[in-house]
């Protein structure tokens, strides 16, 4: 049988002590960045695996994973965590215990206070963070958090150079997809009204970027009017008064939740505008299949959530890091006759 590599056997190779090696490779005690990253790829080349098992009942008091997110809506942050307990479960007998926090985008500062307070316990050993306030966040963590400290994003980029991945959608690329889409849905030509919500939070805005960029090199297109929402509650009210003020209007995209619209296009029996909006939940979904909405894009925060907790705990392990430091999960189409795109992940991950 195949010799077990040892520790030992990576020390001698290198010609460094054991006791550097076991730092290297199980992230406890500082290690000059090259010698770990020599120390990693020398293990794996000589076939080393490490009982993961013991090494995370070494591990007193499991490891504290810290994720927080941004609820914009509820549901939107629900599926982001089903992902997350999704990975936690898989990883369950190796001590991992999540701890989820939601903020509001109306309350960016209160994510600010608690990153600060929960950095300040010393008790976290990873974090996954969707940043609103990026540059009071950076500050905070350059305060308080150890030097070691995982950090990743999720639905939001953080360009803080200790950010090891992002897991998430490319808004632009979402924006420019739901142009695309509603400029076949009137036939390459007409007046729309745009709905721009929470435009302080990066993803919304790049999604409405992306959609009046992609849509204004249709000449044949007007944007007859631009709603800026502070209220994802306040779309209600902005439809109904574009659809009485606009009587030829033949279509509404909105860079957020979908459902307002659709009651204000119901409510005023303007079925002939056409809409495209984001998110998909059982409301939505009954929406969709009403007519009531045409298309509904969804960024997959289901996937979203499972593939930052996977990569964190993998990364916590084994000191393996995703292929690429930037995983898109790509969008799916939801229409009348594909309502069930969200369940797809859920049955690969038996959920």
């Amino acid at each position: 049988p195949m010799k077990k590599i040892t520790q030992e056997d990576i020390a001698k190779k290198l010609k460094i002590t054991r006791t550097t090696v076991a730092r290297a490779l199980n992230g406890n005690g500082y290690v000059e960045e090259k010698l770990k990253n020599l120390i990693i790829q020398t293990a794996d080349e000589m076939g080393y695996r490490t009982n993961l098992v013991a090494r995370s009942l070494a591990k007193k008091g499991g490891w504290n994973i810290y994720c927080f997110l941004v609820s914009y809506n509820y549901e939107f942050a629900q599926q982001l965590e089903s992902g997350l307990r999704a990975a936690e479960r898989e990883f369950q007998h190796f001590g991992f215990v999540l701890h989820v926090v939601r903020h509001h985008p109306d309350n960016p500062e209160i994510q600010v206070e608690d990153l600060r307070k929960v950095l300040k316990m010393n008790t976290v050993d990873g974090l996954i963070i969707s940043p609103m306030l990026t540059t009071e966040v950076d500050a905070v963590i350059e305060c308080c958090a150890e030097k070691n400290l995982p950090i990743s994003s999720i639905n939001v980029r953080f360009y803080n150079k200790r950010n090891l991945f992002y897991v998430g959608s490319n808004p632009m690329e979402l924006g420019a997809l739901a142009a695309e889409l509603l400029s076949k849905l009137i036939g390459g030509k007409g007046k729309i009204v745009v709905f721009n919500a929470f435009s302080q939070f990066e993803v919304l805005y790049l999604r409405f970027r992306g959609f009046v960029s992609e849509i204004k090199k249709n000449s044949q297109i007007q944007i007859v009017e631009y709603c800026y929402l502070e209220n994802i509650e306040d779309s209600y009210d902005s439809a109904k008064a574009a659809l009485g003020k606009y009587n030829d209007l033949n279509g509404m995209y909105t860079n957020t939740e979908v459902t307002h619209l659709s009651r204000a296009l119901k409510d005023s029996g303007r079925q002939d505008v056409k809409l495209v909006g984001n998110d998909l939940n059982d409301e939505i979904k009954t929406l969709i299949h009403d007519s009531f909405i045409d298309i509904a894009l969804h960024d997959r925060p289901y996937l979203q959530g499972y593939l930052s907790g996977k990569y964190m705990f993998n990364f916590l392990l084994n000191h393996i890091l995703p292929k690429q430091e930037i995983t898109y999960v790509g969008f799916d189409i939801a229409t009348k006759n594909n309502l069930n795109v969200d369940e797809t992940f859920k049955i690969l991950t038996n959920n």
